[in-house]
């Protein structure tokens, strides 16, 4: 308790906020992790930029995307034919490479340098021209820099490399971008949607609540400065911070999304245990009987407006929270004002 009955009112209501979001974001990753979507927006991304036929070692025709999947250096423990939801940068370079130098007339030859993998990009069919373009300056680029460079730490092939590693991390920024405004924004809201109709989370009556409740304010309020330097917390939110970043997420296999859902359940209960009856939620027969009905509580218009206000609050995020919950309680932390000495 800080001595300020505003600054403990705001803190709860953060922190209100904050474990609400917690349970909201563990809901939705559970979601994309069993759904595997993060997968799912890769493989589109492969198989859109890279849809032309090549021939395999094999000799198969299928698409470029689609080899590069199915290569040894990018594929784990996925199904043939699918993507992971991680592929580490110098993996998928080396695929793409791989699979454009190939010769069909000499299977068993490799590219000794960069003018080879030129000449093959150059020739090659299974790189939209665009593309093609990119690499060869990409490769241009490599040689300038090479032939400027006084100590040769790097091979030409190294610098070309290193930039098309680049090209790719930047894609897998647009395609985490995608993932979280396509899938998780939506399945934020209506998880929200669901938590905060569930538990009856309606700001307006916590508010009122904490605002007239000194004791429930102020345990409300230990427990957020409390938070504020839980170590297991701040991990979490940092975890959240990446959570549906594409290129932050390693391939999962069966076991690792079995302790991601349990890491998660965790999650779920501990944000319950803190929401204990200190503050009201739930459903009881009062709020019914006040709102002359059963189906008839939304047409309060302070019910619907506090519903709504903490619906909005928790699509901002667990981060978010955290860190004004942090922001709000360092000014706790300077202390109270020292009272002036008495003279004997």
């Amino acid at each position: 308790m800080s001595g300020f009955p505003i600054l403990d009112l705001v803190v709860g209501i953060i922190f209100i906020y904050f474990l609400l979001s917690i349970i909201c974001s563990s809901m939705v990753e559970i979601l994309i992790t069993v759904g595997k979507y993060r997968a799912k927006m890769l493989e589109k991304w492969l198989l859109t930029i890279f849809d032309k036929e090549i021939t395999t070692s094999s000799g198969k025709k299928e698409l470029l995307g689609q080899a590069i999947m199915d290569h040894c250096s990018t594929t784990a423990l996925s199904s043939k034919g699918s993507s992971n939801s991680y592929m580490d940068a110098r993996n998928f370079t080396e695929a793409l490479l791989e699979k454009v130098t190939f010769d069909e007339k000499n299977p068993k030859s490799i590219a000794h340098d960069l003018t080879n993998i030129v000449t093959s990009i150059e020739n090659s069919d299974a790189l939209p021209t665009e593309l093609r373009r990119v690499l060869l300056s990409y490769a241009s680029e490599a040689k300038a820099n090479y032939a400027a460079i006084s100590t040769k730490t790097a091979s030409e092939i190294d610098l070309f490399k290193s930039k098309v590693e680049t090209w790719y991390d930047t894609n897998m920024q647009r395609v985490s971008g995608s993932l979280k405004t396509r899938l998780a924004r939506p399945f934020t809201f209506w998880t929200s949607v669901v938590v905060v109709l569930f538990l009856n989370a309606d700001t307006v009556s916590i508010t009122q609540y904490l605002y007239s409740n000194p004791t429930a304010r102020a345990h409300v309020a230990g427990q957020a400065y409390a938070a504020a330097k839980d170590t297991a917390l701040i991990k979490q939110v940092q975890n959240l911070k990446t959570a549906h970043a594409t290129n932050d997420t390693t391939a999962q296999t069966m076991q690792q999304i079995t302790d991601t859902l349990s890491a998660r359940v965790k999650t779920l209960r501990s944000a319950e245990a803190a929401l204990d009856d200190a503050i009201p939620l739930g459903w009881n027969n009062r709020i019914f009987k006040n709102s002359q009905g059963v189906f008839c509580w939304w047409l309060i218009p302070t019910k619907v407006a506090g519903l709504a206000a903490t619906i909005l609050a928790i699509m901002m995020g667990a981060p978010f929270w955290f860190e004004l919950l942090n922001k709000v309680a360092n000014l706790r932390g300077n202390g109270n004002k020292p009272e002036p000495k008495k003279e004997a």
